[in-house]
């Protein structure tokens, strides 16, 4: 199997799942693969390779939803493209209008499972989709810069337009919020380095969606109220 090659990444190919790892040791012909998480380095553990794929996709061009595959591999080629995953429509509001300094935009993938306060879950249960959704905005904030103070907005693209209390939904936002700090754009998120999260609706995504709008924040600066 040379795809498994030692030092490359793998990613889950769920789509509701983020976890990444890095083959540590893998010689051609063994059963199995010594694999640790990508970021740490942490975690080394055996994997079958038959849990390694070659692509995201199938031979009939469907979308695998099990196992692991290569973040740099393209689909094979003469197979069909996947289904992408619909965007979101171009942002209707400008949640920032008129304030000063840099802003950034992270968006976790569609159709994860979100935690609302009104919920009742076994705490086990509650963990794992606080885990999901903390990885996926560690995934997300890639490459953003780090800000010593920020001034955070959830917001929550619904499914339908159905009404909503966005603040029910403070759990998943604050899951999210820890994921910046676990990427390193805050050192942390107390009141004195973060601003929020404001909690808002958005428009309609299929399969419903969070994204954080971030700025960042000069020394001393205050927050004027929200024109939304």
């Amino acid at each position: 199997m040379n795809h498994i090659r030692n030092g490359r990444i793998f990613a889950a190919c769920h789509p509701q799942d983020t976890a990444r790892i890095r083959i540590v040791q893998y010689e051609e012909g063994d059963m199995r693969a010594l694999v640790a998480d990508a970021a740490t380095g942490a975690r080394q553990r055996l994997i079958l390779v038959s849990s390694l794929h070659p692509t995201t996709v199938t031979g009939t061009g469907n979308l695998r939803k099990s196992g692991y595959a290569p973040e740099d591999a393209s689909p094979a080629t003469g197979s069909p493209m996947p289904p992408q995953l619909e965007e979101p429509a171009a942002e209707v509001s400008d949640w920032f209008d008129g304030m000063p300094g840099r802003r950034f935009r992270v968006a976790l993938p569609p159709r994860l499972l979100l935690l609302n306060s009104n919920q009742r879950l076994h705490h086990h249960r509650r963990a794992d989709i606080t885990r999901v959704l903390r990885r996926a905005a560690w995934a997300a904030s890639r490459g953003l810069p780090f800000l010593e103070r920020a001034h955070i907005i959830g917001v929550l693209h619904p499914e339908d337009q159905q009404r909503r209390d966005p603040a029910n939904w403070y759990p998943s936002f604050k899951a999210c919020v820890d994921g910046l700090v676990d990427q390193g754009v805050l050192e942390d998120d107390d009141h004195t380095r973060v601003v929020g999260p404001d909690m808002r609706i958005g428009h309609v995504v299929s399969g419903s969606r969070l994204v954080l709008h971030v700025r960042e924040l000069a020394t001393g600066e205050s927050v004027p109220e929200l024109g939304k």
